[in-house]
């Protein structure tokens, strides 16, 4: 065999792989996208417990990372309405993948069980999840949650004016299939905020807030920022920032 045949051969034998495993990634990328857009359809017809303003996401940007947008309010029975111009979803929506949700223009929820919207200005969250449940009936659901394997938040950004918070964690079900959550979060920019209530409301009255603040907070040695670390749970249909119990939750019901 002369040295031309051979390397003729070599690159024969490479095509042939990368064409192989071309297809197959090819394969893959339609499997996966079209399987949860099949997932979001299904979503979007079931008027049972909750109801979805504006169109349903469709993944484009093959052959590279799978992106769809959303725009619009879901609204859940309970009084839930979560609203955004623009939701924009990245990663391959299969197990165990990174995936992202980016709100850029932010996101504003209202609910009967919060006194006051809850408005913010950026949000964005990387996640895994090990593997969706077969169907969102209450069997499918409670085998899901057997598995034990929650939702791995990698790591979260939310803004609202001054303030910027970031952490990562764990989003689950607890045994009564109820949310379940478990997130270190650092606080950052609130100083700002209790500055501009106190020129507003006078000092006394966040003067118990400033002390907890002080207390807890700490100095970051690259920016020299000050911010407070804690935790956000959800437990027991209710919402606990560090030991203070924020607000109640609403009860998720399975068919």
């Amino acid at each position: 065999m002369t040295f031309k045949k051979l390397i003729k051969g070599i690159l024969l034998t490479l095509t042939l792989i990368i064409s192989i495993i071309f297809s197959i990634y090819s394969l893959a990328w339609y499997s996966f996208t079209k399987r949860a857009e099949a997932y979001l359809n299904v979503i979007w017809q079931d008027k049972s417990h909750f109801t979805v303003t504006g169109d349903i996401p469709r993944f484009s940007g093959y052959p590279f990372i799978p992106k769809a947008k959303f725009s619009g309010t879901f609204k859940h029975i309970s009084g839930i309405d979560i609203t955004t111009p623009e939701l924009i979803m990245t990663g391959f929506p299969a197990p165990f993948q990174t995936q992202m949700l980016e709100a850029p223009q932010g996101i504003q929820i209202t609910s009967n069980y919060l006194e006051r919207p809850i408005k913010l200005d950026y949000g964005y969250i990387q996640f895994k999840i090990p593997h969706l449940p077969a169907s969102d009936t209450r069997e499918d659901i409670n085998t899901w949650q057997k598995t034990k394997q929650p939702i791995t938040v990698e790591h979260f950004v939310i803004q609202t004016g001054s303030i910027y918070a970031r952490g990562s964690g764990t989003i689950g079900l607890d045994d009564n299939l109820q949310l379940n959550a478990d997130i270190t979060t650092r606080v950052i920019g609130l100083e700002t905020l209790l500055d501009s209530l106190a020129a507003e409301q006078g000092e006394r009255s966040i003067a118990i807030v400033r002390n907890l603040f002080n207390m807890m907070s700490q100095i970051d040695d690259k920016t020299g920022e000050k911010y407070f670390e804690t935790s956000l749970k959800i437990q027991n249909r209710a919402i606990y920032f560090g030991p203070m119990r924020v607000s109640g939750i609403p009860e998720l019901k399975w068919k």
